[in-house]
């Protein structure tokens, strides 16, 4: 059908050579006008409105994607016939639509509340909503059709909402569903795993959304909520075995889900495998390419990488690759940090003494600045000499003879090389205004003697410009270089210098291995530069050796037709992304999500694109997240949303391993980091006294005094520690009549532990235990009666081992807070244990994560054998620390260490004798275990007791402790319950706003 305009707008047209048609077909409008064609799909249309303009009517016409369009010259009886025979076109299309069947499904799960929705089948129920409102718009009703179920459905949609189709109503009805399917389903949840699950697994088990992320707690259950998930899918009839794809991290815990789902759902283990992502990636590969791949033995032989390794670097060893070998090993192995860098002195000092400042001349140079100055001279034969005598006395009663940072003597040339930013500021602890003044006299010295001085500064250096700057400045003094024979050169540092070549190829073994693990290509890792914090010039020079070992590598992979790990992840994913890979999954479950790193989530992302409705079911726990240096990006979990969205996220609750004093320390030990995740966890036992015992070796060292031989001492002295604390809990288990499981817990290996590198662990001799040790990283997934955590001594935690930063560029960013992958590492060695946890250490030496926790109080920790490690700062001189002093009365106080210069003077809490401090308003805060005192108001000496409290005949009230019937120096304040009640709540809120 076609729309004809009024004779005289036809006539109008024609003369001006416009053109306006408007056809009707089955399916759409087509929109002819003089310099456009619109095709305007039937299904598309909102609204058709007819409007009386100055003469005749105009037709517009609503539609989703498009702009309104205007029809003018038109009588209004063809408007409406037009209209009308669109609408039954549109009716007619609508009838015959194939879809009417799901939206009667999806209405009846919205109604009936009988499934969990993901965002896909949401979308029919958003669909019919917006197919129902448009109907309307045009005027149709129910009463235009016939079929009994498009009534049904059309009465049913009328009842809905814009709000309540949103993912707001998504979110609103799946919260409704959860409880009744958890409800529906309590015989299962009761008895898939040896003890039902709670009230949260539960919840977890039965969320459905497209991305769900189950946050746990050391444990809370994260492997029988995985295996409760995945037998509810079955017996909801949701997914069948072969639908479902669990992963794991390793093969050790692959085999223990398998083994699990054998144990607690047999009936579902011979379809169900859990895999490994290494092993999906290899599956993917060989369904691909109708074979397995070859693994490169580089894997299993790390020695044979490094000789590869070096083997490349020997034969590109020619003159421009060798002079950048010789550049990099001699100026560009140490970071290039300076005393900007660091806030103290004492930090930039640790840092030079860990550097190797020793210039190509074999001469100690005092910074890194001028030890690439050094060798970039030395490398371009370049006569200098370091830090020379002026050629001018200068020495005086008030100032030593003048000695520049180098002197080029062929060219007459001093160079300085100055510890400034660009804007002529020092580090904070060296005075910036005695620095600008020497340099100042240095200035006027060579003005006034007519000598020539190069002024380079330490911002060039963190800019990656002191080289080039150098270069520039040699120019322009006409100094001429002539280069080295690098060969030789080359030859002598590689074999003068054994440990640190093969440091240098252990370090581009590493950044390969990461650097294919997160798929980085070069450029990406340019850019990551542009972000700041790096040594630009060390890191090009790097990239400029590694790429060609990249290059050569990857040849070698590609000539023995085999892959490493990192090309079953980037591979599998590249194959996965362009369809070329066809699976039946429909949930894809993974555990220990802490860990993900960014290949995995790409391959994982891949995964779920791959076919419709998909779902994600991640569990993990960020508290437990200690794997960044191989890659674990910790912000895919505690940004799960962002990467995975829509998504839902279920907190376990409850942990069944630990008692709530373990629980108490551990959790506000690592929430300490504001970016953890806060959770609230109750835990299934629970004791009276404290869980955590810390042990100061020195005790035992004083009474080994005859070990003459410091070192010796200290090692018996561990030894002593630990025999006791075993003899103790094998006294313990003896009385239980149980052998219990005991777990040493080092920083490191057992052979790098010198105090137990020679004792054979297993055969001590305690009969009630079975005693093991393994490190702290080993440790994870496991779990004892009781656990010893050895040697926490400054440099085991935290690690005093970074990163070198060239490895941090190619893993995820760094965070903000300081030690904050080391203080989750700690919180698994703490959260091993059952019952109790011994911790070893040297006072002289003790981890400042202990004196944290020495001042959790003693009700959860017991600091009875190290209570100097409760190290308060005193709030009045900021400055003095509070060291405790016993009176004659045997009470407790707390002076500053200042005194008497401060006169500090405090009481120590009833509780757990650390320092309580008094506050204006009337109360004392323990700055240990927070108790709080309600001071007397009246004599402002006193604490406020409860009175009466035991007399059935008499209210209780609150009394000054100072009222002594009949003395002089009495208090007789007193103040009712209500009155102390509210004093209490308003001195918890001014402690808290402090906080």
């Amino acid at each position: 059908m076609q729309l004809t305009t009024h004779p005289v707008i036809k006539w109008w047209n024609q003369f001006w050579k416009k053109k306006q048609v408007v056809d009707l077909s089955p399916t759409s409008l087509k929109v002819k006008q003089s310099q456009s064609e619109i095709d305007i799909p039937l299904e598309t249309l909102i609204n058709l409105s007819i409007e009386k303009g100055i003469f005749l009517y105009r037709l517009i016409v609503e539609s989703e994607g498009n702009d309104v369009v205007i029809l003018k010259g038109y009588r209004k009886s063809e408007l409406m016939n037009f209209t009308q025979k669109t609408t039954d076109s549109l009716l007619l299309l609508v009838v015959s639509s194939d879809r009417w069947q799901s939206y009667q499904q999806s209405l009846e799960a919205l109604n009936t509340k009988c499934c969990y929705l993901s965002s896909y089948e949401w979308q029919p129920i958003a669909v019919v909503y917006q197919l129902v409102c448009k109907l309307q718009n045009l005027g149709i009703s129910a009463d235009h059709l016939s079929n009994p179920l498009h009534k049904q459905v059309f009465e049913q949609a009328k009842l809905l909402s814009a709000e309540s189709i949103s993912e707001l109503g998504r979110g609103i009805h799946n919260q409704q569903v959860a409880p009744l399917l958890a409800s529906k389903f309590k015989v299962f949840f009761d008895e898939v795993e040896k003890n039902p699950l709670t009230d949260k697994q539960r919840i977890a088990c039965v969320t459905n959304d497209d991305h769900n992320l189950v946050i746990a707690g050391a444990g809370t259950g994260k492997t029988a909520t995985l295996v409760g998930k995945a037998g509810y899918l079955v017996e909801s009839g949701i997914a069948k075995p072969e639908n479902i794809l669990m992963l794991a991290f390793g093969n050790k815990a692959a085999a223990e889900m398998n083994d699990r789902i054998k144990e607690r759902i047999p009936s579902i283990s011979q379809c169900l495998k859990a895999s490994t992502f290494h092993a999906l990636g290899n599956e993917v590969l060989a369904k691909h390419y109708g074979f397995k791949r070859s693994i490169t033995p580089f894997t299993e032989q790390p020695f044979q990488f490094t000789q590869f390794i070096d083997d490349v670097l020997s034969e590109r060893a020619e003159n421009d690759f060798q002079f950048k070998l010789v550049h990099y090993f001699s100026s560009l192995s140490t970071p290039g940090k300076s005393a900007l860098d660091f806030k103290s002195i004492e930090e930039y000092n640790e840092f030079l003494s860990s550097c190797r400042l020793i210039t190509l001349n074999n001469e100690w140079v005092k910074s890194v600045g001028e030890l690439r100055i050094a060798n970039y001279l030395a490398l371009n034969g370049i006569k200098y000499q370091y830090e020379a005598d002026y050629k001018f006395k200068t020495r005086s009663v008030e100032r030593r003879q003048y000695q520049p940072d180098f002197y080029l003597p062929d060219v007459e040339l001093y160079i300085e090389y100055l510890g400034l930013d660009e804007n002529n500021n020092t580090a904070s602890y060296i005075d910036k205004d005695e620095y600008l003044a020497s340099l100042e006299w240095k200035r006027d010295l060579h003005a006034l003697k007519e000598t020539n001085m190069l002024e380079l500064y330490t911002y060039q250096l963190k800019r990656g410009q002191l080289q080039s700057s150098l270069k520039t400045a040699l120019i322009d003094y006409e100094v001429i270089s002539t280069p080295v024979e690098i060969e030789l050169l080359f030859q002598k540092l590689k074999e003068e210098n054994e440990s640190q070549w093969q440091g240098f190829i252990d370090l581009l073994q590493r950044f390969l291995g990461l650097y294919k693990e997160g798929q980085f290509d070069i450029n990406l890792v340019k850019s990551k530069l542009m972000i700041g914090g790096y040594d630009i010039e060390r890191t090009e020079a790097f990239l400029d050796i590694f790429e060609p070992i990249l290059t050569a590598y990857q040849e070698h992979l590609v000539n023995t037709e085999s892959i490493d790990f990192s090309d079953m992840i980037a591979e599998a994913t590249t194959i996965i992304e362009n369809s070329y890979y066809h699976h039946y999954y429909t949930h894809i479950l993974v555990d220990e999500f802490q860990d993900i790193s960014g290949g995995r989530a790409k391959l994982l992302k891949a995964l779920l694109a791959s076919n419709v409705n998909i779902r994600l079911f991640a569990v993990g726990d960020d508290w437990q997240s200690i794997y960044r240096f191989n890659g674990a990006d910790l912000a895919l979990f505690t940004e799960f949303s962002k990467a995975f969205s829509p998504a839902t996220a279920v907190q376990l609750d409850k942990t069944f391993r630990f008692n709530d004093k373990i629980h108490a320390v551990s959790s506000q030990f690592v929430m300490t980091n504001p970016a953890q995740i806060k959770k609230q966890i109750i835990t299934h036992s629970h004791i009276n006294s404290p869980a955590v015992r810390l042990v100061d070796i020195k005790i035992d060292m004083e009474k080994l005094k005859s070990i003459t031989n410091i070192k010796q001492r200290k090692n018996q002295a561990y030894i002593v520690s630990l025999q006791r604390a075993l003899a103790t809990l094998n006294r313990s288990a003896d009385k239980k009549g149980k052998v219990l499981s005991v777990l040493i817990i080092g920083r490191f290996r057992q052979e790098n532990t010198p105090q137990l590198k020679d004792i054979d662990i297993s055969q001590l001799p305690y009969t009630h235990l079975n005693v093991s040790f393994v490190t702290a990283h080993a440790s994870k997934g496991l779990e004892a009666d009781y656990v010893i955590l050895f040697g926490i001594d400054t440099g085991s935690f935290p690690s005093i081992r970074e990163n070198d930063e060239l490895i941090d560029i190619v893993l995820p960013n760094k965070e903000h807070f300081t030690h904050g992958e080391e203080r989750r590492l700690f919180y698994v060695a703490l959260t091993r244990a059952k019952h109790f946890v011994y911790i070893l250490f040297d006072g002289d030496k003790s981890s400042p994560f202990l004196s944290e926790m020495a001042k959790f109080g003693i009700q959860y920790v017991d600091n009875k054998l190290a209570s100097q490690l409760a190290k308060w700062h005193c709030n009045q001189c900021r400055t003095g620390e509070l060291r405790p002093f016993t009176t004659k009365y045997n009470k407790t106080l707390y002076k500053c260490s200042f005194a008497p210069a401060c006169d500090t003077l405090l009481n120590s809490c009833k509780h757990c004798k650390s320092p309580l401090e008094a506050h204006a308003k009337g109360f004392r805060h323990c700055r240990g275990c927070g108790e709080l005192e309600i001071g007397c108001l009246r004599c402002g000496i006193g604490t406020m007791v409860a009175r009466c409290e035991n007399d059935p005949n008499r209210e209780t009230f609150y009394g000054c402790n100072r009222f002594r019937r009949g003395a002089d120096d009495s208090c007789r304040e007193n103040i009712t319950i209500k009155s102390y009640e509210l004093r209490i709540q308003t001195a918890a809120k001014l402690v808290k706003n402090k906080s």
